[in-house]
């Protein structure tokens, strides 16, 4: 009934784009912004395999630019 949720999920990609930026360190954004545990349990195991799977890649591409 409030606005939290979108106040929560919007500060928390602001927050890793801010620690990406500052530290000139690619991350990837893995953030479930669900609004309950069941759309948690629907989302976290592609999104987690999503995140791994990127995770990999983006430290793949650093190291071939290293």
């Amino acid at each position: 009934e409030t606005y939290h949720f979108e106040l929560v999920a919007n500060e928390s990609g602001a927050a890793v784009t801010r620690v990406s930026l500052d530290h000139h360190v690619p991350i990837a954004n893995a953030i479930l912004t669900v609004e309950n545990q069941a759309q948690a349990e629907a989302r976290v195991e592609e999104k987690g395999r999503d995140a791994a799977r990127v995770a990999v890649e983006m430290a793949n591409l650093l190291d071939d630019l290293l």
